[in-house]
């Protein structure tokens, strides 16, 4: 383990970089297989770290990880703010690569919030800075979050250009996980337009990645699309088996998002099979947690469904 005072003995520019960075990207390692609760105590340590060696580039990147976190647990004011202030240190430093992915960073937060066009500006932003250093490895994470913005707001043609794409840029990188990611969302498009055949294989990819990598945060959320192509079969009941052992995996992952759209999609399911009260009592669940992250699409997805009442209508 790294000690305060081995940090205080390093010179800036010479072993202390280094230091601050093998603590961040041990944390990332956690973060990347949704251990949240590990990579949390690695990034605060390697905070400190580049504060008492004057390492602002390590700090910036250690905030931005720390964003991460309190993003993934549906703290976005949290997570704005390191964000920000991660986005200041790293315009300072003259450091495109990481105020390319702060801006990624940002457009996600808008997002979830609600707030298409300010996403989609930090988007753009992005992908400008980006495409003027050349990253590929951040530009298809941004290129993913685009085209999932572009699948929801029904831009079908766009969506499937953008993703195709991203996937294309992953595999040329290697980026394992990211490929995952964006096959989770190809596969979520095709189920958006009703074609079943399309969405198997990009589903199936994402499971099996994700069983590769043992990350049981992306497997989880794998498995809500394989539930949802069971249900779109006839199988609500698989679905409701299947959509149990995703919400089982994610209680692991602190990922408040993820879990809140397992427990919407659970309560759909159950309330289609008969049982209203159950999954009326699911929807309140989910409701209070998409409430609580600030989640405001997803909020009134959620009331409008209440609303419905036991029409025997899915989600």
């Amino acid at each position: 383990m790294i000690t305060q005072a081995n940090a205080k003995n390093e010179r800036p520019g010479r072993t202390a970089p280094v230091l601050v960075d093998a603590v961040r990207l041990k944390g990332s390692e956690h973060r990347d297989r949704g251990q949240t609760a590990k990579a949390q105590p690695l990034y605060f340590e390697s905070l400190q770290l580049a504060e008492m060696t004057g390492f602002e580039s390590g700090r910036a990147h250690a905030l931005n990880c720390l964003g991460s976190i309190e993003q993934r647990r549906g703290h976005l004011d949290a997570a704005s703010r390191y964000f920000e202030e991660s986005l200041g240190i790293a315009t300072r430093c003259r450091e495109p690569h990481l105020v390319g992915m702060l801006q990624q960073n940002l457009g996600v937060i808008a997002d979830i919030r609600g707030n298409s066009v300010a996403a989609l500006a930090y988007y753009r932003a992005s992908l400008a800075t980006l495409d003027a250093v050349g990253d590929r490895a951040t530009t298809l994470k941004v290129l993913n979050n685009l085209g999932y913005l572009c699948a929801r707001e029904q831009r079908d043609d766009e969506a499937r250009s953008v993703l195709t794409r991203a996937v294309t840029m992953a595999r040329e990188c290697g980026d394992l996980m990211c490929e995952g990611i964006i096959e989770e969302n190809r596969g979520e498009l095709e189920l958006s337009t009703g074609d079943i055949d399309a969405a198997y294989p990009s589903i199936e990819t994402a499971l099996a990645i994700a069983d590769k990598r043992d990350d049981t945060l992306r497997y989880a959320s794998a498995l809500k699309l394989s539930a949802e192509t069971r249900r779109r079969q006839g199988d609500v009941q698989g679905a409701v088996q299947t959509l149990q052992h995703a919400i089982a995996l994610s209680d692991h992952s602190e990922d408040a998002l993820l879990t809140a759209e397992l427990l919407f999609r659970f309560g759909c399911a159950t309330w289609e099979l008969g049982d209203a009260v159950s999954g009326g009592n699911l929807l309140s669940k989910a409701l209070c947690q998409f409430e609580r992250i600030s989640a405001r699409r997803w909020v009134a997805r959620v009331h409008s469904r209440l609303a419905e009442g036991a029409s025997g209508r899915y989600c």
